[in-house]
Order: C-alpha cells, then sequence, then structure tokens
C-alpha cells in the first residue's frame, strides 16, 4: 500500500470512508481490528491512519466532524466522494 499524508483533505476523505460508509467512528483507544470488517493487514494500516489523524487533528475537531457526517447521512445528503474511490484508497470491507 502506498504512504498516505493526513492532509486536510485526506482526514476527511478518511473520516467520511470510516464514519459515513462503514459506521466506524474513529476513537485513539480503538483498533480497526476489533469491528471484524477488515483484515488484519488493512485493520493495521488503518491503525496507522487513525493514529496520524490524532496527532494532525484534536479529537474534538474529530468528533465535531463525525457529528456532521451523521447528520448529512440522517438527511440522506449526497457524499462527495463514492464510496469505491474511498475503499480503493483506505481498504475493501471482508466478504461475509
Amino acid at each position: 500500500m502506498q504512504e498516505i499524508i493526513m492532509t486536510p483533505d485526506v482526514c476527511m476523505r478518511f473520516l467520511v470512508w470510516s464514519y459515513y460508509y462503514h459506521d466506524i467512528r474513529p476513537a485513539k483507544n480503538i483498533s480497526y481490528k476489533e469491528c471484524g470488517k477488515f483484515s488484519d493487514a488493512d485493520a493495521a494500516h488503518l491503525d496507522e491512519l487513525k493514529e496520524m489523524l490524532f496527532k494532525c487533528f484534536e479529537e474534538d475537531s474529530v468528533e465535531r466532524a463525525c457529528d456532521q457526517f451523521y447528520k448529512a447521512k440522517m438527511l440522506q445528503e449526497p457524499c462527495p466522494f463514492p464510496q469505491t474511490e474511498l475503499d480503493m484508497m483506505f481498504a475493501k470491507e471482508l466478504e461475509p
């Protein structure tokens, strides 16, 4: 997987991918392995991205962004990023 630099744009895409599309609200002390939706390798990579996210942005900012994505989802507002594009950028869920 290529290295990803946590810019504000990548942060927004990561949060949209995680919370809007996969219903996983990033939290400092919870690993992506715990959700059981991704391979171990993908979960480890996602945890690295999450750590970068919280190093670059305050926890309150991440929480507020997730709250906005939740409202957008409840109002069924269209997402500016297609899920397939974000899945290719971050990770795809395991097949059931």
